[in-house]
């Protein structure tokens, strides 16, 4: 027989308060909002993410591939703001796009950050006017400083997020490199991405997002739409 003092069990209310593993906070309506500022990926390039992400996930890399139907081109990731504040920054915004008119990129050929000796995230790269896209950027982080908002100072990157390097158990983190650049080749030569291979971009509105944190991943809620204006010019 065990002389060994059993645990006493807990009440249902005391099982109640356990604290749940990786809950997430509840929101309220003094919740802070989590908010960025992007580009949204045309349907032709959703398609393009949609194809590159199903073959990518066929392979058994450490990555955590993106959901095609939450694709942008992130231009400001703006942190957590008060509800007032956001509320502010949705009526104002349209001030510093408006002045922009809509231009045309492309997509490009896969790559990663910071670079790939150490790859962290897999992206989609983009060509065309950058001087374009970097004067929209610039204007809206000068509108954000004005505004009282801090910024990212890193250079900006054009780029769309294909997936994230989560978990590097059981593999050979030496030998990750070498696999991406395998799986990215494969995509340039079955034709879904590379510069052979470009899908058009046309940049005509910019979108002020809220982003939720859940389990199944990150939920995204659009504030607002600015339409860029009509391009009057080539570049």
């Amino acid at each position: 027989m065990n002389d060994a003092p059993r645990a006493k069990r807990r009440t249902p209310a005391q099982r109640q308060e356990r604290p749940k593993k990786n809950r997430l906070p509840e929101i309220t309506p003094d919740t802070p909002w989590r908010c960025f500022i992007a580009v949204p990926l045309p349907d032709a390039v959703r398609q393009q993410i949609r194809a590159c992400v199903d073959q990518l996930a066929r392979t058994d890399l450490p990555i955590r591939w993106v959901d095609p139907e939450n694709g942008h081109l992130t231009l400001h990731f703006l942190g957590e703001l008060e509800p007032e504040m956001a509320e502010l920054l949705r009526m104002t915004l349209r001030a510093a796009t408006s002045p922009h008119e809509a231009f045309d990129l492309r997509t490009a050929e896969p790559g990663a950050f910071p670079n790939m000796r150490r790859p962290r995230v897999l992206w989609l790269g983009l060509w065309g006017p950058a001087h374009r896209l970097e004067a929209l950027y610039n204007d809206l982080g000068d509108f954000l400083d004005d505004f009282g908002l801090e910024i990212e100072e890193a250079p900006f990157h054009p780029h769309i997020t294909l997936g994230r390097v989560r978990d590097t158990e059981g593999v050979k983190v030496g030998d990750l490199p070498e696999q991406i650049r395998t799986v990215f080749a494969a995509l340039e030569e079955t034709g879904l991405a590379g510069k052979e291979h470009p899908v058009p971009f046309p940049v005509t509105e910019v979108h002020l997002i809220r982003s939720y944190l859940e389990q199944d991943g990150p939920r995204y809620e659009v504030l607002a739409k600015y339409d860029l204006a009509s391009s009057t010019h080539q570049d």
